[in-house]
């Protein structure tokens, strides 16, 4: 799985801006961070569960 540059909005905020991942068959991925820094948000957006807002 693929993505580049994807921007996340909700209105005018935009909450994340160019994420650029790529994860492989059979691997996994964490995201490790301090609160509020839209982990959760990011894992909706790859997990097809959030809209993109823009990019692939």
């Amino acid at each position: 799985m693929l993505h580049k540059n994807v921007v996340k909005k909700f209105g005018d905020l935009t909450t994340i801006a160019n994420l650029n991942i790529t994860v492989e068959d059979k691997e996994f991925l964490v995201l490790v961070g301090s609160i509020r820094l839209r982990k959760t948000t990011a894992l909706r957006l790859l997990a097809g569960l959030e809209e993109i807002s823009d990019g692939e």
